[in-house]
């Protein structure tokens, strides 16, 4: 399965970093979002890992760059449960974070891939699934940007 992971992350130009445990593996993915004038609009961080009594099965946990406030947690858990309905076997999960006044966001999947077309369609359609999903939270659950400033003619 490790194999298969690497063939992956290989044939999509990411960089990719290693985990702890031989069978897991990090990589970022930036993304641009219609609703922020912000050039730098988000990055996920993405998590697979070998999992499964016969390991077999590969785990999948995606996490957007930030945290939202707790304040919102009650309108990100009806967007996550909303999401999670039409995913088709993923889910979001809306989660505590170390401070009081923010919660998380992650989305959970889990395959088990049969061929390196296989896993990448998996990984390829749950990145996009889920910058949908992040795209729309923070459409909601963050403050609007103002546009860019306006220089006056001095002159």
């Amino acid at each position: 399965m490790n194999t298969l992971i690497e063939e992956y992350l290989r044939a999509r130009g990411v960089r990719y970093f290693r985990g702890h445990h031989d069978d897991e593996y990090f990589f970022l993915v930036d993304f641009q979002s219609d609703f922020c004038l912000d050039a730098s609009n988000g990055r996920l961080h993405v998590h697979l890992e070998v999992s499964g009594a016969a390991r077999n099965d590969v785990q999948l946990s995606i996490t957007p760059d930030r945290f939202y406030p707790a304040a919102k947690r009650d309108l990100l858990t009806s967007l996550a449960t909303r999401w999670t309905a039409g995913s088709g076997g993923a889910e979001a999960v809306v989660h505590d974070s170390s401070d009081p006044a923010l919660v998380g966001i992650t989305v959970l999947d889990r395959f088990r891939p049969t061929s390196g077309a296989g896993l990448a369609y998996f990984v390829d359609q749950s990145i996009a699934s889920a910058i949908e999903l992040f795209e729309q939270v923070n459409a909601e659950a963050l403050p609007a940007h103002p546009g860019p400033a306006v220089l006056r003619d001095a002159g």
